[in-house]
Protein backbone atom coordinates (compact mmCIF):
# COMPACT_ATOMS: atom_id res chain seq x y z
CA UNK A 1 0.00 0.00 0.00
CA UNK A 2 1.28 3.44 -0.89
CA UNK A 3 1.43 5.90 1.97
CA UNK A 4 0.31 9.49 1.44
CA UNK A 5 3.08 12.02 1.11
CA UNK A 6 3.77 14.30 4.06
CA UNK A 7 3.85 17.21 1.57
CA UNK A 8 7.29 18.29 2.78
CA UNK A 9 8.71 20.58 0.11
CA UNK A 10 5.46 20.55 -1.88
CA UNK A 11 2.84 23.28 -2.35
CA UNK A 12 -0.19 22.74 -0.07
CA UNK A 13 -3.63 21.69 -1.30
CA UNK A 14 -2.48 19.81 -4.39
CA UNK A 15 -5.36 17.70 -5.68
CA UNK A 16 -5.78 15.14 -8.45
CA UNK A 17 -9.29 13.90 -9.20
CA UNK A 18 -9.67 10.76 -11.31
CA UNK A 19 -13.07 9.94 -12.80
CA UNK A 20 -12.86 6.32 -13.87
CA UNK A 21 -15.03 3.54 -15.20
CA UNK A 22 -15.75 1.51 -18.34
CA UNK A 23 -17.14 3.11 -21.50
CA UNK A 24 -20.84 3.80 -21.14
CA UNK A 25 -20.92 3.50 -17.34
CA UNK A 26 -22.01 7.08 -16.76
CA UNK A 27 -18.83 9.00 -15.92
CA UNK A 28 -20.29 12.20 -17.37
CA UNK A 29 -23.26 11.94 -15.00
CA UNK A 30 -20.98 11.42 -12.00
CA UNK A 31 -18.76 14.32 -13.06
CA UNK A 32 -21.76 16.63 -13.28
CA UNK A 33 -22.96 15.46 -9.86
CA UNK A 34 -19.57 16.23 -8.33
CA UNK A 35 -19.41 19.61 -10.10
CA UNK A 36 -22.78 20.49 -8.57
CA UNK A 37 -21.70 19.37 -5.08
CA UNK A 38 -20.25 21.60 -2.38
CA UNK A 39 -17.85 20.94 0.49
CA UNK A 40 -18.06 23.38 3.40
CA UNK A 41 -20.29 25.55 1.23
CA UNK A 42 -17.80 25.76 -1.63
CA UNK A 43 -17.85 24.09 -5.07
CA UNK A 44 -15.33 21.30 -5.53
CA UNK A 45 -12.19 22.57 -7.27
CA UNK A 46 -11.49 20.43 -10.34
CA UNK A 47 -8.42 22.43 -11.28
CA UNK A 48 -7.65 21.92 -14.97
CA UNK A 49 -9.89 19.27 -16.51
CA UNK A 50 -8.61 16.78 -19.10
CA UNK A 51 -10.86 14.63 -21.29
CA UNK A 52 -9.49 12.93 -24.42
CA UNK A 53 -12.93 13.04 -26.11
CA UNK A 54 -13.05 16.82 -25.65
CA UNK A 55 -9.53 17.11 -27.04
CA UNK A 56 -10.44 15.01 -30.10
CA UNK A 57 -13.40 17.29 -30.74
CA UNK A 58 -11.17 20.37 -30.47
CA UNK A 59 -8.69 18.80 -32.89
CA UNK A 60 -11.43 18.12 -35.44
CA UNK A 61 -12.62 21.73 -35.10
CA UNK A 62 -9.07 23.10 -35.32
CA UNK A 63 -9.50 24.82 -31.96
CA UNK A 64 -7.03 22.96 -29.73
CA UNK A 65 -4.53 25.11 -27.87
CA UNK A 66 -2.32 24.24 -24.92
CA UNK A 67 -3.15 27.67 -23.51
CA UNK A 68 -6.62 26.38 -22.60
CA UNK A 69 -4.83 24.08 -20.17
CA UNK A 70 -2.66 26.91 -18.83
CA UNK A 71 0.60 25.49 -20.13
CA UNK A 72 3.15 26.43 -22.77
CA UNK A 73 5.07 23.89 -24.82
CA UNK A 74 6.76 23.33 -28.15
CA UNK A 75 7.10 20.48 -30.62
CA UNK A 76 10.35 19.21 -29.09
CA UNK A 77 8.94 18.81 -25.57
CA UNK A 78 5.64 17.38 -26.80
CA UNK A 79 7.33 14.90 -29.14
CA UNK A 80 9.82 13.68 -26.52
CA UNK A 81 7.04 13.07 -24.00
CA UNK A 82 4.86 11.35 -26.61
CA UNK A 83 7.65 8.99 -27.66
CA UNK A 84 8.10 7.83 -24.07
CA UNK A 85 4.36 7.38 -23.47
CA UNK A 86 3.97 3.90 -24.96
CA UNK A 87 1.13 5.23 -27.12
CA UNK A 88 3.14 5.27 -30.34
CA UNK A 89 3.48 1.92 -32.09
CA UNK A 90 1.23 -0.37 -34.08
CA UNK A 91 -1.01 0.75 -35.69
CA UNK A 92 0.07 4.38 -35.01
CA UNK A 93 3.81 4.33 -35.66
CA UNK A 94 6.52 6.98 -35.42
CA UNK A 95 6.14 8.08 -39.03
CA UNK A 96 2.37 8.44 -38.76
CA UNK A 97 2.77 10.39 -35.53
CA UNK A 98 5.33 12.78 -37.03
CA UNK A 99 3.11 13.44 -40.05
CA UNK A 100 -0.13 13.85 -38.07
CA UNK A 101 0.26 17.37 -36.68
CA UNK A 102 2.21 20.59 -36.33
CA UNK A 103 2.58 22.99 -33.39
CA UNK A 104 2.70 26.74 -33.78
CA UNK A 105 2.03 29.53 -31.27
CA UNK A 106 1.13 26.97 -28.60
CA UNK A 107 -1.58 25.51 -30.84
CA UNK A 108 -1.60 21.95 -32.19
CA UNK A 109 -3.21 21.44 -35.59
CA UNK A 110 -3.98 18.19 -37.39
CA UNK A 111 -2.50 17.39 -40.77
CA UNK A 112 -4.38 14.09 -40.91
CA UNK A 113 -7.88 14.20 -39.44
CA UNK A 114 -8.07 10.39 -39.29
CA UNK A 115 -5.60 10.50 -36.40
CA UNK A 116 -7.72 12.71 -34.13
CA UNK A 117 -8.60 10.12 -31.49
CA UNK A 118 -5.14 8.59 -31.26
CA UNK A 119 -3.50 12.00 -31.06
CA UNK A 120 -6.04 13.12 -28.45
CA UNK A 121 -4.94 10.24 -26.21
CA UNK A 122 -1.31 11.28 -26.61
CA UNK A 123 -2.15 14.92 -25.85
CA UNK A 124 -4.14 13.93 -22.74
CA UNK A 125 -1.18 11.87 -21.52
CA UNK A 126 1.16 14.82 -22.16
CA UNK A 127 -1.13 17.24 -20.30
CA UNK A 128 -1.31 14.98 -17.24
CA UNK A 129 2.46 14.68 -17.07
CA UNK A 130 3.07 18.37 -17.72
CA UNK A 131 0.56 19.54 -15.10
CA UNK A 132 1.96 17.07 -12.59
CA UNK A 133 5.48 18.34 -13.25
CA UNK A 134 4.31 21.92 -12.77
CA UNK A 135 2.39 20.89 -9.61
CA UNK A 136 -0.99 22.14 -10.74
CA UNK A 137 -4.38 20.93 -9.56
CA UNK A 138 -6.02 18.85 -12.27
CA UNK A 139 -8.65 16.23 -12.97
CA UNK A 140 -9.10 13.71 -15.74
CA UNK A 141 -11.61 11.22 -17.07
CA UNK A 142 -10.50 7.73 -18.04
CA UNK A 143 -11.92 4.33 -18.96
CA UNK A 144 -9.10 3.02 -16.76
CA UNK A 145 -8.11 0.25 -19.14
CA UNK A 146 -4.32 0.66 -18.84
CA UNK A 147 -1.96 0.50 -15.81
CA UNK A 148 -0.37 3.81 -16.84
CA UNK A 149 -3.29 5.53 -15.08
CA UNK A 150 -2.12 3.91 -11.84
CA UNK A 151 1.36 5.26 -12.54
CA UNK A 152 0.16 8.86 -12.78
CA UNK A 153 -1.79 8.41 -9.52
CA UNK A 154 1.29 7.05 -7.76
CA UNK A 155 3.46 9.82 -9.13
CA UNK A 156 0.94 12.37 -7.91
CA UNK A 157 1.04 10.94 -4.37
CA UNK A 158 4.83 11.05 -4.44
CA UNK A 159 4.64 14.69 -5.56
CA UNK A 160 2.46 15.61 -2.59
CA UNK A 161 -1.01 15.40 -4.11
CA UNK A 162 -4.13 14.07 -2.44
CA UNK A 163 -5.69 11.77 -5.02
CA UNK A 164 -9.46 11.42 -5.23
CA UNK A 165 -10.93 8.46 -7.11
CA UNK A 166 -14.50 8.53 -8.44
CA UNK A 167 -15.33 5.12 -9.90
CA UNK A 168 -18.56 4.11 -11.63
CA UNK A 169 -19.52 0.83 -13.27
CA UNK A 170 -22.46 -1.37 -14.19
CA UNK A 171 -23.12 -5.03 -13.47
CA UNK A 172 -22.51 -6.16 -17.07
CA UNK A 173 -20.72 -4.94 -20.20
CA UNK A 174 -23.98 -5.64 -22.07
CA UNK A 175 -25.44 -2.56 -20.36
CA UNK A 176 -22.45 -0.48 -21.43
CA UNK A 177 -22.74 -1.65 -25.04
CA UNK A 178 -26.42 -0.71 -25.12
CA UNK A 179 -25.73 2.75 -23.72
CA UNK A 180 -22.87 3.48 -26.10
CA UNK A 181 -25.11 2.42 -29.00
CA UNK A 182 -27.85 4.76 -27.74
CA UNK A 183 -25.29 7.54 -27.37
CA UNK A 184 -24.10 6.99 -30.94
CA UNK A 185 -27.68 7.23 -32.22
CA UNK A 186 -27.84 10.71 -30.68
CA UNK A 187 -24.61 11.76 -32.40
CA UNK A 188 -22.32 10.86 -29.51
CA UNK A 189 -18.95 9.16 -29.37
CA UNK A 190 -18.90 5.55 -30.62
CA UNK A 191 -16.79 2.67 -29.29
CA UNK A 192 -16.65 -0.79 -30.93
CA UNK A 193 -18.48 -3.46 -28.86
CA UNK A 194 -15.39 -5.66 -28.50
CA UNK A 195 -13.42 -2.75 -27.06
CA UNK A 196 -16.24 -1.91 -24.65
CA UNK A 197 -16.16 -5.45 -23.28
CA UNK A 198 -12.38 -5.79 -23.02
CA UNK A 199 -12.06 -2.36 -21.39
CA UNK A 200 -14.88 -3.19 -18.97
CA UNK A 201 -12.90 -6.03 -17.42
CA UNK A 202 -9.54 -4.25 -17.57
CA UNK A 203 -11.05 -1.26 -15.81
CA UNK A 204 -12.45 -3.39 -13.00
CA UNK A 205 -9.14 -5.23 -12.71
CA UNK A 206 -7.46 -1.92 -11.81
CA UNK A 207 -10.12 -0.86 -9.30
CA UNK A 208 -8.50 -2.40 -6.22
CA UNK A 209 -5.00 -1.07 -6.87
CA UNK A 210 -6.33 2.40 -7.63
CA UNK A 211 -8.24 2.39 -4.36
CA UNK A 212 -5.05 1.66 -2.43
CA UNK A 213 -3.45 4.77 -3.91
CA UNK A 214 -6.38 7.12 -3.37
CA UNK A 215 -6.75 9.42 -0.37
CA UNK A 216 -10.51 9.34 -0.85
CA UNK A 217 -12.57 7.09 -3.10
CA UNK A 218 -16.23 7.19 -4.10
CA UNK A 219 -17.97 4.22 -5.73
CA UNK A 220 -21.14 4.37 -7.84
CA UNK A 221 -23.25 1.66 -9.42
CA UNK A 222 -25.15 2.72 -12.54
CA UNK A 223 -26.73 -0.56 -13.62
CA UNK A 224 -30.39 0.47 -13.72
CA UNK A 225 -31.52 2.27 -16.86
CA UNK A 226 -33.64 5.31 -16.15
CA UNK A 227 -32.37 5.65 -12.57
CA UNK A 228 -29.63 7.84 -11.14
CA UNK A 229 -26.25 6.29 -10.44
CA UNK A 230 -26.12 5.13 -6.81
CA UNK A 231 -23.25 6.14 -4.55
CA UNK A 232 -22.91 3.03 -2.41
CA UNK A 233 -19.51 3.42 -0.75
CA UNK A 234 -16.91 6.02 0.20
CA UNK A 235 -13.74 6.04 2.26
CA UNK A 236 -11.25 8.62 3.44
CA UNK A 237 -7.80 7.69 4.65
CA UNK A 238 -6.55 8.54 8.10
CA UNK A 239 -2.87 7.79 7.73
CA UNK A 240 -2.78 4.37 6.08
CA UNK A 241 -6.17 3.28 7.39
CA UNK A 242 -9.38 3.69 5.41
CA UNK A 243 -12.35 5.16 7.28
CA UNK A 244 -15.46 3.97 5.44
CA UNK A 245 -18.87 5.59 5.62
CA UNK A 246 -21.59 3.25 6.85
CA UNK A 247 -22.35 0.81 4.03
CA UNK A 248 -25.68 -0.86 3.38
CA UNK A 249 -24.50 -4.28 2.24
CA UNK A 250 -27.66 -4.70 0.18
CA UNK A 251 -26.49 -1.78 -1.97
CA UNK A 252 -23.06 -3.25 -2.73
CA UNK A 253 -23.10 -4.56 -6.33
CA UNK A 254 -21.58 -7.87 -7.33
CA UNK A 255 -18.91 -6.21 -9.48
CA UNK A 256 -17.55 -4.44 -6.38
CA UNK A 257 -17.62 -7.61 -4.32
CA UNK A 258 -15.79 -9.47 -7.08
CA UNK A 259 -13.12 -6.91 -7.94
CA UNK A 260 -12.61 -5.19 -4.59
CA UNK A 261 -14.03 -7.07 -1.60
CA UNK A 262 -12.67 -10.49 -2.57
CA UNK A 263 -9.16 -9.06 -2.68
CA UNK A 264 -9.33 -7.96 0.96
CA UNK A 265 -11.65 -10.62 2.39
CA UNK A 266 -14.61 -8.26 2.74
CA UNK A 267 -15.52 -4.61 2.30
CA UNK A 268 -12.59 -2.78 3.88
Amino acid sequence: MISPSTNIGHPPNLRLRVFAGPNGSGKSTVIQFVRNSKVNGKPIDFGIYINADDIARQLRNNTFTFSDYEITTDKKEFTETARSSGLIGKPFNEQMFAQAFYIRNNELKLKNFKTDERLAQIIADFLRKKLLKEQRKFSFETVFSHPSKLDIMRQAVEAGYKVYLYFVSTRSPKINKFRVLARKAKGGHDVPPDKIESRYYRSLDLLFDASQIAYQAFFWDNSINGSEAKLFAHFKKNGNKKAWDTINKNDVPNWFREYYSKKVGGVK
